[in-house]
């Protein structure tokens, strides 16, 4: 595999040969996953350094941007942060890496199924949390974004929670930067292995984002 500098900017066609190459040298999907959830926990414990006194939300699409989300679960908890995982979708909808993740969690959180029904106890977690760690869409999003999934971004952006985005905020074209409806304000960035075109195209200040190693050399 060959050596690149880690700031070096790639589209979302460059991304995915990255991944692919380092799926077939060996390197697992989940374990880019978990390096990608342990990026995201550090992150948080190294902002807030009391845990015990913050509740944290993650939230996880279908997608393996989700997968990583998921992953970071078993890490907060064990820094001791209570933590609330809100499932957009339901299990059979999720990658098979996801699913993996979520198998391994076992009783670590509190898990919320998105659905009219918890629509209201999903608006008050949202409105409650001090942190809320972004896997709604990762860097393979297009297009415009429907309900239910509009309404919970549109009540993220109005907490007061600090917001973590996994490697692009949901809702960002990661090619061009345009966002279709709405997009994840989020506080910090936590870029997941180089950074993406659309942080390029508009200029994205380096203090809103980090650049972390998911295992790809």
């Amino acid at each position: 595999m060959v050596l690149t500098n880690k700031n070096d900017y790639v589209s979302v066609k460059e991304m995915r040969k990255i991944d692919e190459a380092a799926v077939r040298s060996g390197i697992l999907i989940e374990l880019m996953m978990e390096n990608a959830g342990k990026a995201l926990a550090l992150h948080i414990k190294n902002k807030f350094k009391d845990p015990p006194r913050k509740t944290i939300l993650c939230i996880a699409g279908k997608g393996n941007n989700g997968g990583g989300v998921i992953a970071s679960v078993r890490h907060l908890v064990y820094y001791g942060f209570r933590v609330y995982l809100l499932l957009l979708y339901q299990k059979r909808k999720m990658t098979k890496p996801s699913r993996f993740h979520l198998l391994i969690l076992g009783k670590n959180a509190k898990i919320i199924q998105n659905g009219i029904k918890y629509r209201r106890k999903i608006l008050s977690v949202i409105e409650d949390s001090d942190v809320i760690v972004d896997g709604i869409f990762g860097t393979g999003f297009f297009g415009s974004i429907n309900e239910p999934v509009f309404s919970i971004i549109e009540s993220i952006n109005k907490s007061n929670a600090y917001v973590v985005s996994n490697d692009i905020p949901s809702g960002i074209n990661a090619d061009t930067g345009n966002v279709g409806t709405i997009c994840v304000n989020a506080d910090h960035i936590v870029v997941l292995h180089k950074p993406k075109t659309w942080m390029k195209i508009l200029d994205l200040p380096t203090s809103r984002y980090s650049i972390e190693s998911i295992g790809i050399p």
